[in-house]
């Protein structure tokens, strides 16, 4: 929707993905809360879960444009020759919490077992996968279902991924693991959020469902994704009807440098000068574990 003298902010989100003052603390990244068992005590630098986006537009401003919902679901089992040493168990379906851009798994796994989940997602999206276990032993696959192009093979041994997305489509997420083991898996899709220099205010609705059963230990969020130019400046505002608990955090998603932490607690982002151009995670936080429907009004200049 575009209005006289005021260009257009867009929000794109496929996910899971469905779709988290003034002084901005700069430092080296701080690793999150862990889950409280032992076994998953490997957590602290991983990333925390997606959901379905269902996000509305405002009238009274130009408004972020959503993308369509999208639904997490596991495959049915694969078929593995005798001479395979690696089987596939049947898996739940996965639902997206309405209006999240991350969902979590605690779970147990086989040694030999292969999990097996789908996402759809949109090219040029990020697809950001983390796993952690005892040992650090559980690791991951991502393959493109589109053109079926192994993306990160179980030979790199991988336990966390940030990906930009080739294709727009299906990607499959398998973990296995060499012993029977616990452990925690996050998957997130951010909303690709569209802003240039010189745009007015826009405004973008959005909502946070908690997942209570891992607060405090990890924090919900909605997270956004936007590419911003070095030297242009920044303007964020965070409202809610909640009581408390909402926040902003900004961290660069290609250099992981935290410009706003959570722990700030701060409602606002102001006149923040972008030091490098580069993209640029926009997060709300739930740090009182509230679920709630917030605003975000976002100007660069």
């Amino acid at each position: 929707m575009k209005t006289k003298n005021s260009p257009v902010l867009i929000l794109i989100l496929f996910t899971t993905a469905a779709l988290s003052g003034c002084n901005l603390p700069f430092g080296q990244p701080k690793e999150p809360p862990i889950p409280p068992t032992q076994e998953l005590n490997l957590l602290a630098t991983l990333t925390q879960d997606a959901i379905e986006h269902d996000v509305q537009e405002t009238l009274t401003a130009p408004t972020i444009t959503i993308s369509p919902t999208t639904t997490l679901t596991s495959l049915p089992p694969e078929t593995i020759s005798p001479s395979a040493t690696a089987w596939s168990s049947a898996t739940s379906e996965v639902k997206f919490r309405t209006g999240g851009t991350i969902a979590y798994f605690q779970n147990a796994i086989k040694a030999g077992e292969q999990q097996t989940f789908t996402v759809e997602a949109g090219e040029g999206q990020t697809l950001i996968a983390s796993v952690s276990s005892g040992g650090n032993q559980v690791i991951l696959e991502i393959k493109d279902l589109v053109q079926g192009e192994v993306l990160v093979p179980l030979s790199d041994e991988a336990k966390s991924v940030q990906l930009r997305l080739p294709w727009t489509g299906e990607y499959q997420i398998t973990l296995t693991s060499p012993e029977d083991l616990d452990y925690f898996f996050s998957i997130e899709v951010p909303a690709n959020m569209v802003v240039s220099p010189g745009m007015g205010a826009s405004v973008v609705n959005g909502t946070i469902n908690v997942h209570t059963e891992f607060h405090p230990d990890v924090f919900t969020r909605v997270r956004y994704l936007m590419q911003l130019q070095e030297e242009s400046v920044l303007n964020v505002s965070l409202g809610y009807q909640a009581s408390d608990g909402l926040v902003l955090a900004l961290t660069g998603a290609e250099n992981g440098q935290p410009y706003l932490r959570h722990e700030v607690q701060s409602l606002v982002i102001d006149n923040f000068i972008v030091p490098v151009s580069q993209s640029y995670y926009l997060d709300v936080y739930s740090i009182a574990g509230v679920s709630a429907a917030f605003s975000i009004t976002v100007s660069v200049r």
